[in-house]
């Protein structure tokens, strides 16, 4: 979930911002005047965007993912077992 927050409102919680995004994953995007200026969020979440951009940059990547989801929606799947085998 992603909350918006005033800059000084941030500055006054940022101990309790910082748990809070910890523990439950959250966003909190800083405003300042109303426009979104800056997120905080956990070091997970940030290392976990940070594979994914990784992996998707990767020549191919997308479109490899997007052609196993497809053979996945057609029933075109193996069982883990039969892929070991080989």
């Amino acid at each position: 979930m992603t909350n918006l927050i005033a800059i000084s409102d941030a500055r006054a919680n940022l101990p309790e911002l910082v748990n809070k995004v910890n523990k439950n994953l959250d966003r909190v995007i800083i405003t300042i005047n109303g426009r979104a200026k800056a997120v905080l969020l956990s070091e997970e979440e940030l290392e976990s965007i940070e594979e994914t951009a990784e992996v998707l940059a990767i020549p191919g990547a997308k479109a490899s993912i997007n052609k196993g989801l497809k053979q996945m929606k057609n029933g075109k799947i193996k069982p883990l077992k039969e892929i070991l085998k080989m």
